[in-house]
């Protein structure tokens, strides 16, 4: 093993398990008592842990915290990730590599196109000009329609269901809504307890899908349409305002009001009921459609496409002699789901910290910023190094977008490239197991690397071959050596939900898998030769699984971003990226994706395995539904680039 300078690390030994103490264990062998006798465990264990626990609790924390957002790529939390880890590079010293073409200037930022999302701008909604509603309060413009302006009587038309059990029906066969708003409740008849009438427990059955009831309503012509969650709902989305939905009336405008503004809207006409009576009445299939007649309701607004910079926060160990044009990459993606806007694997809107994924890998890669900075200053000067590009890439969730867009456009040449290191989820390490892949994909790499692992206090889970779909699949692709680490299968249940938080991080274990990484990159960055590329014949099942995608990536590729809505079949179209299949294909930004290749979807995991049976060039039927019809796109698969 190749010799390393002393005090790179203050190493752990004898200490309280910080992880032990955030994980709940409060026990009375770990609690301290201060000199007002308040029992403190969690602070004695931070006090107690060692300097490099700490400063990884320090990075896990703040990367984790609500403060960013989940880093969600396009929100205010995200562009404090990046901040915070280009501080922490500049901080240590490290040379920005990204050269500015026009100026010269050195930076830490590559940017690379991440599509773009919707906004919705200069919305009103108004009874005529007795009253305005307050945006985001009372109502809020709805990507389910088009854009509005107009001025139309109301029309109740109860949960605008055609056709239910026993002859229920929202209408009449001569029911026509041309020149009005139709306001319409979400769900479907329910019972005093807000429960479905028409399903056995919880839940709700096929004709409350939104396809199904905007289908029924677009037949009858609408001017617009005001969607309103019903009263008593047992429901945990009768709360919300939802904006970022997928269209099904086309050039309809779509608003969502509160039951509170919707009442005051039908009362505009005289009427006194209240938003219960109105409920009541759907719920009894006798009403049918009521016109409204009263002041006109105004609906204004626009949708707004706002362009999407994704961007890879790099630095530049510098290297020297003649390895210094060479370069090994050592990267986590810093990524992650925000609100579960797409990814998600909960049915719950709510922030996912990413505390594992991957603000666990971003903290590693700082800190061995910081060490193989120490240990090169150490090292005899006349020792030649290759240089160590330090990577956050962005864009990950969303097929591997920034370490795709490095690998097609290198900062240095990918001739030059001599191996990428990955960190992906490290942080849910028990029983000291750490899986590392990719040993097999340069030649005498398992031999030279098997001496690092034996040396190191944690259980290697080895594999050859390169498990996961993570960053540095972009780089295998370009035949460039890899290792992955990453905590072994079975994968936990909290990943890609809002129940991955940083107090299940095993601070000490992930802060292992550095000191490992850290002897092996060193390792690397002084060996006369780069290892020569191979690709491995085998793998480990397990480690396969460990990612939840498969061993290799698809060769082809799609181009969307997509998410799956409760109660809403197949996956939903969020973003189109230009120049791959989907657009070449016609599809959208709202399209429903129910069923590709003949296999149906309900999760993008269906989606990943068709493709993966693809070739490039083949043709697949995709069955969609768009503005609340069906239909079918033919899509020629393209190849993956890079």
């Amino acid at each position: 093993m190749t010799a390393s300078p002393r005090h790179r690390f203050s190493r752990i030994a004898g200490t309280a398990s910080l992880t032990a103490i955030c994980l709940g264990g409060l026990t009375a062998t770990l609690a301290a008592q201060d000199e007002g006798g308040i029992a403190t465990p969690l602070s004695s264990a931070i006090r107690d842990a060692t300097p490099d626990v700490q400063e990884y609790n320090e990075h896990l924390i703040i990367l984790s915290s609500p403060w960013m957002e989940g880093r969600l790529p396009g929100t205010r939390g995200m562009d404090l990730a990046r901040e915070y880890v280009e501080r922490e590079f500049i901080q240590t010293g490290l040379i920005g590599p990204v050269v500015d073409e026009a100026t010269g200037e050195r930076g830490y930022r590559q940017d690379f196109d991440l599509g773009g999302s919707t906004e919705f701008v200069d919305q009103t909604l108004a009874i005529g000009d007795q009253m305005t509603f307050t945006q985001g309060t009372d109502y809020e413009m709805t990507g389910l329609g088009g854009d509005a302006s107009l001025s139309a009587p109301l029309s109740f038309v109860g949960y605008s269901i055609a056709q239910g059990p026993d002859d229920y029906s929202s209408y009449v066969e001569d029911d026509d809504l041309t020149g009005r708003i139709a306001v319409m409740l979400r769900f479907e008849p329910m019972d005093e307890d807000g429960n479905s009438l028409w399903r056995q427990g919880t839940g709700w059955s096929a004709r409350s899908t939104f396809s199904e009831k905007f289908g029924a309503l677009a037949e009858r012509n609408p001017a617009g349409v005001i969607l309103v969650n019903p009263p008593g709902v047992n429901d945990r989305r009768a709360g919300e305002l939802m904006t970022d939905a997928s269209r099904v009336m086309n050039g309809i405008p779509v608003f969502m009001a509160t039951p509170d503004a919707a009442e005051r809207m039908l009362a505009a006409g005289g009427d006194d009921r209240s938003i219960m009576d109105w409920r009541r009445l759907a719920d009894s299939g006798e009403g049918g459609v009521v016109d409204i007649d009263g002041p006109m309701i105004t609906m204004e607004g626009r949708r707004e496409r706002i362009p999407l910079v994704g961007q890879n926060i790099m630095a530049l160990v510098p290297g020297r002699g003649e390895l210094k044009d060479e370069i090994i990459v050592i990267g986590a993606h810093i990524d992650h789901l925000g609100m579960g806007e797409f990814g998600s694997r909960s049915s719950e809107r709510a922030l996912h910290p990413g505390a594992d994924d991957n603000a666990s890998g971003v903290a590693a890669v700082i800190m061995l910023g910081k060490s193989l900075t120490k240990a090169y200053e150490e090292l005899d000067p006349e020792v030649p190094l290759r240089s160590v590009l330090l990577a956050c890439f962005g864009g990950e969730e969303s097929e591997l977008n920034g370490s795709r867009h490095y690998v097609n456009n290198p900062l240095y040449p990918l001739e030059d490239h001599a191996l990428m290191i990955n960190f992906d989820m490290i942080g849910r390490i028990e029983n000291d197991r750490l899986s590392v892949s990719g040993s097999g994909t340069g030649v005498g790499m398992a031999e030279w690397a098997k001496e690092f692992y034996d040396e190191s206090k944690l259980d290697i889970v080895i594999s050859e071959a390169s498990s996961g779909g993570s960053d540095h699949s972009s780089f295998l692709s370009r035949n460039i050596p890899v290792l992955f680490g990453i905590t072994p299968f079975p994968l936990h249940d909290d990943y890609h939900t809002p129940r991955d938080t940083p107090d299940k991080i095993n601070r000490e274990g992930a802060v292992e898998t550095v000191y490992l990484f850290h002897e092996l990159a060193f390792s690397a960055a002084q060996r006369p030769e780069k290892f020569e590329f191979t690709r491995p014949s085998g793998g480990s099942r397990g480690d396969n699984a460990a990612r939840g995608r498969a061993r290799n990536m698809p060769r082809v590729q799609l181009g969307i971003r997509s998410t799956t809505d409760e109660g809403e079949p197949g996956i939903r179209v969020v973003m189109v990226r230009e120049g791959l299949s989907a657009e070449a294909a016609g599809m959208l930004e709202g399209d429903r994706i129910i069923s590709f290749n003949g296999a149906e979807l309900g999760t993008r995991r269906d989606l990943i395995d068709q493709l993966m049976e693809l070739e490039p060039g083949s043709k697949v039927k995709a069955e969609v539904i768009r503005d609340g019809k069906t239909m079918e796109i033919e899509v020629e698969m393209m190849g993956r680039e890079g």
